[in-house]
């Protein structure tokens, strides 16, 4: 990216900054039991670890769902 495009997200993001309406994360805080990560496996080292060896191995990581 050059500096040109980071130039054109800075001042957006100065803009919203602005306007008061700038968005940030928060940490999570209690149970979630409204999101596809409700068990709380995005954080989980042990897993993360398992997907990048897998990936290593050449072996297809993906999520699927059922309709």
């Amino acid at each position: 990216m050059n500096g040109a495009q980071l130039a054109r997200y800075d001042a957006t993001l100065q803009g919203l900054a602005r306007k008061d309406r700038l968005r940030t994360l928060v940490p999570r805080a209690g149970l979630d039991f409204s999101s596809n990560d409700y068990l709380g496996l995005a954080a989980s080292k042990r897993l993360g670890e398992a997907v990048a060896a897998a990936i290593a191995r050449g072996t297809p990581v993906g999520a699927t769902g059922s309709r």
